[in-house]
């Protein structure tokens, strides 16, 4: 504004300038009187000093405009500091959480987090027949699991659960995971490995209090480093692992004694999910395996669903070498219909170390799991935890919760080698073992389950005498648990 004043008064003056030569031109001074001229240049001069009174009032208007200018920027520039310190304040200030997920404490921007949830079981077993005179039937705490879990610098997330279950205290997950992409992540510590579909499926989702004959042929948990990830629209998952190698369904070893590691992968494909064609979004199906060196490794024996021993190697039977296990799984999920199938088997090279003989040689068992379960209420059935459509309330408005049937069987067979060769005694250890189970579960809400099972399990040999086998007496029992997750 003031350069435009300026210019403006010196355009006027410029204009003053001509019309004073204009007028002070000897031809035209001889026709002009002189007090005209003097008139003239007097009024001149008033305008000027006129002028440049407008012009120092107009400069200084100009002033004041530049300082309110200069308020208003620093006003705007303040506000917008205030509002990036109150997004900053915002995404920094904590959030807490409670719902049936857990009890959550998180940044505002999510990056880190913390979670603590909870698994609580307590059970009722009640035989009704069996041989293991060291199992009784009891009430007890199945699993005590306090759960913390969560992440730090938005990726690195982590897991810690101990179990005070059964009078033991074990730890049953320490690990973390640098999850930056869903195609491919780094997890290291101790966790499940990635073998079993029914070992890998979580234990609130579970529809029977215990699991299959199976989990005697595949690893429980185990310490080492992973790489998993998701691929084709989250069609097919993998998982390839280097883990110290551990005995089969155990989850209480936390040390390797030998330098070989084992070597775990899987793949499992959900190929039509998700799929407009509704009966197919619920099929998946998978391949897993291990291999590695488990020499002086301490080694297998089998349990019941009771948890009494029904196999076991003979004194003098150590790990020699090559352990390998392969397993076949599916799922299928339709509504109210759920189905799981799975095939494993288990070899291992063991040696037999005694006064009259040392040799080494290798043996396979295998097992199947058969189990299907429908929803009575009308619930999609699920691989995961599933919610009660109505959940269970008191009151005319409340709901009766899930109503779940199921039936299952599952068997293991050992190798009859073993028994032939002298590596197990046929009148303590069962060639075979067939297990069948039925069920009825009652969810009543999203973290509170009642589960009612009944499992008749029975043997081929295991009882008698070396020389002169009989069956083992078939094991029979009631169970029932509440759980309580979250």
């Amino acid at each position: 504004m003031r350069g435009y004043t300026l210019m403006r008064y010196g355009a006027f003056l410029a204009s003053v300038a001509v019309v004073l030569i204009f007028r002070a031109d000897p031809g035209r001074a001889q026709t002009a009187p002189a007090d005209k001229k003097d008139q003239e240049i007097e009024l001149l001069k008033a305008e000027i000093k006129q002028l440049e009174r407008r012009v120092n009032a107009l400069e200084s208007l100009n002033e004041k405009v530049k300082t309110i200018d200069n308020k208003v920027a620093s006003q705007t520039m303040i506000q917008q500091i205030q509002s990036d310190v109150d997004r900053t304040n915002a995404l920094e200030a904590p959030e807490v959480r409670v719902s049936d997920q857990g009890f959550r404490l998180q940044s505002g921007n999510d990056d880190y987090r913390i979670r603590f949830g909870n698994v609580t079981q307590v059970n009722g077993r009640f035989f009704t027949s069996g041989e293991d005179k060291n199992i009784s039937s009891t009430f007890y705490a199945n699993k005590a699991r306090p759960i913390i879990s969560g992440a730090v610098a938005k990726y690195w997330e982590f897991q810690i659960m101990p179990d005070f279950g059964q009078g033991k205290v074990v730890l049953q997950d320490a690990w973390i995971n640098a999850g930056y992409f869903t195609q491919g992540q780094f997890q290291l510590g101790k966790y499940k490995a990635p073998m079993d579909l029914e070992r890998l499926q979580s234990d609130p989702a579970l529809d029977f209090i215990q699991r299959s004959e199976i989990q005697n042929l595949v690893p429980n948990r185990d310490i080492g480093a992973q790489l998993q990830g998701m691929l084709l629209n989250k069609r097919l998952s993998y998982s390839l692992a280097l883990m110290n190698g551990v005995p089969n369904n155990t989850a209480s070893v936390d040390f390797d004694n030998n330098d070989g590691k084992d070597f775990v992968g899987r793949l499992f494909l959900t190929p039509f999910k998700p799929s407009k064609i509704d009966w197919l979004n619920g099929l998946g199906l998978g391949l897993a395996g291990t291999f590695g060196d488990e020499s002086n490794n301490t080694i297998s024996s089998y349990k019941t669903w009771g948890q009494s021993t029904w196999f076991s190697y003979n004194s003098g039977v150590t790990a020699a070498g090559q352990h390998a296990r392969l397993g076949a799984q599916g799922y299928y999920y339709f509504r109210q219909l759920g189905l799981m199938a799975e095939y494993s088997q288990d070899h291992q090279r063991l040696n037999l170390s005694t006064k009259s003989v040392n040799r080494t040689d290798g043996f396979t068992n295998t097992g199947y799991l058969v189990q299907a379960s429908y929803y009575l209420t009308g619930e999609n059935a699920s691989y995961g935890y599933v919610s009660p459509t109505r959940p269970f309330e008191l009151g005319e408005e409340g709901g009766i919760g899930a109503w779940e049937l199921e039936a299952r069987i599952s068997n293991v067979a050992n190798d009859t080698r073993q028994f032939e060769l002298g590596y197990a005694n046929p009148g303590i250890s069962a060639k075979t073992a067939t297990e069948f189970a039925v069920g009825l579960n009652w969810i009543l809400n999203n973290n509170i389950k009642y589960m009612v099972d009944y499992a008749l399990t029975r043997f081929y040999e295991g009882a008698g005498t070396t020389t002169d086998p009989t069956n083992r007496p078939a094991e029979s029992v009631f169970e029932s648990q509440l759980q309580i997750a979250f």
